[in-house]
């Protein structure tokens, strides 16, 4: 059979009853194949959607929402001299950090 020869009849024979044989095996494997990869996804997007959601939400537990506001200013205002030596925006960099940063850096005009 590794050869450039031509098989006998009755090699022949045996190679072609091999080879029917492994027709429903074949097909099997290429609905299986199908099969596995609509399941692989349906689960990366089953995946992605709870990792969005995940990322969206863990953010709400985070420590520093738990910072009061009066607190959160007196870290900004301890920290601005620094803040607007360094880029000269001074508490215009607080903004753009969160809105929850953003509404307390705007509602503390001592802070401008």
């Amino acid at each position: 059979l590794n050869s450039n020869e031509v098989p006998l009849d009755s090699e022949s024979a045996l190679l072609a009853s091999a080879i029917a044989k492994t027709g429903p095996r074949v097909t099997f494997l290429e609905k299986e194949i199908l099969r596995l990869q609509d399941r692989l996804k349906r689960l990366e997007e089953e995946h992605a959607a709870l990792s969005a959601y995940r990322a969206q939400n863990t953010a709400i537990l985070s420590p520093l929402r738990q910072i009061p506001p009066k607190l959160l200013f007196e870290i900004f205002s301890r920290t601005l001299p620094s803040v607007s030596e360094a880029k000269g925006d001074g508490p215009w960099l607080l903004t753009h950090i969160s809105s929850y940063w953003q509404a307390v850096a705007l509602s503390n005009p001592s802070l401008w």
